[in-house]
C-alpha cells in the first residue's frame, strides 16, 4: 500500500512540474490577459484624497458638484435624424483575420506610454466611445457616450447615457473623466489644458468644461480631450504605471478588447456581447465581426502569401505595385475593391530637424534637391498623388501649390547662401574650413521606405548633397527624436479630427516623437493658437493657411504622397458596405461583416 501511495505522490509531482513548464511556457508565448466580460457590475470607489488630488492639478480647474447643484435651464440638444452608419445587410459573427504593419506594442498602455505604439491607434482610437462623435458621411454632431449636449454659461455641457458601461460591466460616471485628467497629468500629459480652464462634474451623469474660448466644433474638440478612467483598473496606480500596467488590458467603453495575444505575432480583438451601445442607433450595423485578429507580418510579401492562400481574409494596401503584381493571377474568387478616402490624410514626408539643421536656407537647399515626385512615380508606378499641404484633406480650401519642387539651380542657390562655396571632388558641397554637406535621413525600414530614401539620395547627391541613409527600428527612431538627434526622419502620425493637430507637431511647447521639427518658432505658436480659438468656419481656413504657409517658408516638412487611394483584395465572405464612408481605414470603420 506504501509502495502504491509512494507511486501515486511522485506521479503527481511529475504532472505538476510539466503543468508547471507547460504554464510556464504559454506565459513566455503570451502576455493575454483575458477579462471578465460581464452584464453590468456596481462602480468601484475612487481614491481616497480622489477630490483633494484635483485640488492640487494646476493646468485646469475641476471641481465634483452634486447632481442638485445642476443649474435647471440647460438648452440640451440630441441627435436623432442622421443616416444610418454601416448597412442593414450586415450580419454579426465570424473572424477577421487581417495584416497588421505596425511593430508589436511594447504596452498597452492608454495614456503616459514611454513610446509610441502604433497598434494603440487599433485598440484605443479605433474602439473607444467618445463623448460626441462626427459622422462619417454628414459632418454632424452625434451621441457617443454623451446622449445629449449643450452650450450654455460659457460652458460646454455633456451628459451621460445611463447605458454607458465598460468592457468589465462597470458605469462610465462623470467623475471618471477627472479620473483620467489627474491620472495623465501624474504622467507628465497635460494637453487639457491648452483647450480648457475648469471642468466641472455634476454627480455621475454630466459634466461640464469650460473651454478658454469657445471655438469652431467646439464639443467634438472637447470630446478629443476628454477620455473616461474606470478607477477600479487604475487602483494600483502609482509612480511604476507605466512598468506596472504595461501588460494589462485597460476596460474599453467600446465593442472590442484583447482577449488573445501572442507576443510580437498576434493580437486578438473579441466582441463584448453584451455592448452596451449595440442596439442603439449609429452603432447597431457596426463592429459585426465576433472576433479580429491582427497578424503582425512586417515582410508585406509574407501577407501577401498568406493572403492567397486563404489564411488571412483580406489585404488593404496602398502599394499600387503589390496590388496589380499580385493579383494578376490571383484565385478569381478574390474580390476587388478600391476607394477615394474623404478623410484628413497622414502627413507622409520628411521632417527636418530645425535644431540640429538650424540654417534656413541649408534647409531650403534640401528640400529643392530631394525629388520627391519622380521617387513617387518610381514607387507607385506613376499612381501616387503629392500631398497639396501638411493638413489635407479637410473641408476647407487647399493652399498654393508648394514652392519647393526638384531644381538642381535653386538647391545650389540655397547651398552657397548657406555658406558652402565649392564643391569638393566627390560633388559633395563643402565649406572653407572643409565641413561638407552631409545630412543623415532615418527612418523605419521596409521595402517601399527604403527605396523612397535611396532615390531622394540619388536625388540630393546629384546637387550636391550628401543623404546619408539611417535605417532604424521605429523604437529606435523614436528614441532618436526624443532627444533630438536626428537630422531628417520618414514620418507620419494619424490625422487628427475635426481640426488639424499642428500643436503636437509645430507647436514650442511639443515635444516627443509627434515633434520631429524641434521647432522654437513664435509666429508659428501665434498661428497655431489662432487656430485653437477660432469661432468660424472663416477663421479655422485663414489659421489653417497661416500654419501652411509658415511650414513651407521655414523649410520643416518635404511632403510625401497622399494616400487618398485605398485598395481592398478580399474573399468572399468579407462583405463592405456600398456607402462611401469618410473613413481613413475601411477595416478601423467596423463596418464590415462576414458571411458564413
Amino acid at each position: 500500500m506504501n509502495k502504491w501511495r509512494i507511486i501515486i505522490v511522485a506521479a503527481a509531482v511529475v504532472l505538476g512540474g510539466l503543468y508547471a513548464l507547460a504554464r510556464l511556457a504559454l506565459q513566455a508565448n503570451s502576455t493575454a490577459e483575458v477579462p471578465v466580460v460581464a452584464v453590468e457590475q456596481p462602480p468601484a470607489p475612487y481614491p481616497a484624497d480622489f477630490e483633494a488630488q484635483l485640488g492640487r492639478l494646476t493646468h485646469i480647474a475641476v471641481s465634483l458638484h452634486t447632481e442638485g447643484e445642476l443649474p435647471r435651464r440647460i438648452p440640451w440638444q440630441t441627435a436623432e435624424s442622421f443616416p444610418n452608419i454601416g448597412s442593414p445587410q450586415a450580419q454579426k459573427g465570424g473572424c477577421l483575420r487581417v495584416s497588421n504593419v505596425g511593430p508589436y506594442p511594447a504596452n498597452f498602455l492608454a495614456f503616459g506610454s514611454p513610446s509610441p505604439q502604433f497598434f494603440h491607434y487599433n485598440l484605443f482610437d479605433c474602439i473607444e466611445v467618445p463623448l460626441v462623435r462626427e459622422h462619417p458621411q454628414t459632418g454632424q454632431t452625434i451621441p457617443g457616450l454623451a446622449n445629449a449636449w449643450a452650450s450654455y454659461d460659457g460652458m460646454l455641457w455633456f451628459r451621460l447615457d445611463s447605458r454607458a458601461r465598460y468592457s468589465n460591466g462597470r458605469p462610465v460616471r462623470a467623475a471618471d473623466f477627472a479620473l483620467s485628467i489627474l491620472l495623465r497629468h501624474r504622467t507628465g500629459d497635460a494637453a487639457i489644458g491648452h483647450f480648457a480652464e475648469e471642468l466641472h462634474v455634476y454627480g455621475d451623469a454630466v459634466l461640464a468644461v469650460r473651454p478658454k474660448q469657445m471655438s469652431y466644433a467646439a464639443h467634438l474638440r472637447a470630446a478629443a480631450y476628454l477620455r473616461p478612467a474606470e478607477p477600479g483598473f487604475y487602483r494600483e496606480f502609482g509612480a511604476d504605471y507605466t512598468t506596472r500596467y504595461a501588460q494589462r488590458i485597460p476596460p474599453t467603453t467600446g465593442a472590442y478588447t484583447v482577449r488573445k495575444t501572442r507576443r510580437g505575432r498576434l493580437i486578438c480583438l473579441s466582441r463584448n456581447p453584451h455592448w452596451w451601445a449595440r442596439d442603439i442607433k449609429g452603432f447597431r450595423f457596426t463592429h459585426n465581426a465576433d472576433t479580429i485578429e491582427h497578424h503582425f507580418l512586417t515582410d508585406e510579401a509574407q501577407a501577401w502569401e498568406l493572403f492567397l492562400r486563404g489564411k488571412l481574409d483580406m489585404m488593404q494596401t496602398r502599394n499600387i505595385v503589390a496590388w496589380q503584381d499580385k493579383l494578376r493571377q490571383a484565385d478569381a474568387r478574390i474580390i476587388l475593391h478600391r476607394f477615394t478616402l474623404r478623410y484628413p490624410m497622414p502627413p507622409y514626408g520628411i521632417a527636418l530637424n530645425a535644431e540640429q539643421l538650424p540654417n534656413i536656407y541649408l534647409r531650403r537647399g534640401l528640400l529643392h534637391a530631394m525629388d520627391m515626385q519622380k521617387a513617387m512615380n518610381v514607387i507607385f508606378r506613376g499612381e501616387a498623388e503629392q500631398l497639396p499641404r501638411f493638413a489635407s484633406g479637410y473641408n476647407m480650401p487647399e493652399s498654393a501649390p508648394l514652392c519647393y519642387a526638384y531644381s538642381p539651380q535653386a538647391a545650389e542657390q540655397c547651398f552657397l547662401a548657406a555658406g558652402y562655396t565649392h564643391r569638393g571632388k566627390d560633388g559633395i558641397w563643402q565649406k572653407a574650413d572643409g565641413t561638407r554637406l552631409s545630412v543623415r535621413l532615418a527612418f523605419s525600414p521596409s521595402e517601399k521606405i527604403s527605396t523612397l530614401v535611396a532615390l531622394l539620395a540619388q536625388s540630393a547627391a546629384r546637387c550636391g548633397a550628401e543623404i546619408i541613409a539611417d535605417p532604424r527600428p521605429w523604437q529606435n527612431c523614436a528614441s532618436l527624436v526624443q532627444d533630438k538627434r536626428h537630422h531628417m526622419l520618414f514620418w507620419a502620425t494619424v490625422a487628427a479630427r475635426p481640426l488639424p493637430d499642428y500643436r503636437s507637431a509645430f507647436h514650442s511647447s511639443s515635444t516627443g516623437v509627434n515633434a520631429p521639427f524641434c521647432l522654437q518658432h513664435p509666429p508659428m505658436d501665434a498661428a497655431i493658437e489662432a487656430l485653437e480659438t477660432a469661432a468660424t468656419q472663416q477663421q479655422v481656413s485663414a489659421a489653417c493657411a497661416e500654419v501652411e504657409q509658415l511650414i513651407q517658408h521655414l523649410a520643416i516638412w518635404l511632403p510625401g504622397w497622399m494616400e487618398n487611394q485605398v485598395n481592398v483584395a478580399a474573399w468572399p465572405h468579407v462583405q463592405l458596405p456600398r456607402a462611401d464612408y469618410a473613413v481613413y481605414d475601411v477595416v478601423d470603420a467596423h463596418t464590415l461583416w462576414i458571411t458564413p
